[in-house]
């Protein structure tokens, strides 16, 4: 059965904190396989720039198909 995406939102009125966020999110998070992404500019009260990234993480070893233990 294949795995519900993760998903992560940054959300700031400045493009260079939004950079911050998501570089040291993909830092910590080590690794993924980036699905989509979307960017979004708000002009509601306050304008704000939302990025919303569609990410899954790896597979562990024991739910890949074939894989045994010996």
């Amino acid at each position: 059965m294949p795995r519900p995406l993760k998903v992560k939102i940054f959300m700031d009125p400045r493009a260079n904190v939004i950079e911050e966020q998501a570089n040291t999110w993909l830092a910590d998070l080590g690794s993924a396989t980036i699905i989509k992404t979307d960017t979004f500019v708000s002009g509601a009260t306050v304008p704000c720039i939302v990025v919303t990234v569609w990410y899954e993480l790896p597979t562990p070893e024991e739910e890949r198909p074939g894989f045994r233990v010996v």
